[in-house]
């Protein structure tokens, strides 16, 4: 939200009250504008491997992609191969388990 107020702190006045316009007369989609943003985040973040930062093929049959994390707050990490993939969840198993440690 703070980067949201500092977008609306650096427009015009005039800018302000076309943004606002359009938002009320339905001219501009907000929530689609920010699904597609957020698409194009995802299809960005899916360009490199999550462990070893090697550019990733989108059509290699050897790419793998994790879907993780609770409902309301998805994760998403891709991998060039299996053995980057099995690295990953080996140290996220490792955090689980140190974090358990340390609660009790």
């Amino acid at each position: 939200m703070y980067r949201f107020k500092q977008f609306i702190d650096s427009m015009e006045h005039y800018e302000l009250v076309y943004l606002k316009q359009k938002i009320e007369k339905g001219n501009l989609d907000v929530i689609k504008e920010m699904q597609e943003k957020i698409k194009d985040l995802e299809r960005k973040h899916n360009n490199d491997c999550s462990t070893c930062s090697n550019n990733l093929d989108p059509y290699n049959p050897n790419s793998y992609t994790l879907m993780f994390g609770p409902e309301d707050f998805k994760k998403k990490a891709s991998f060039c191969g299996l053995d980057c993939m099995e690295y990953f969840v080996s140290n996220m198993k490792h955090m689980k388990q140190d974090s358990e440690k340390t609660e009790f």
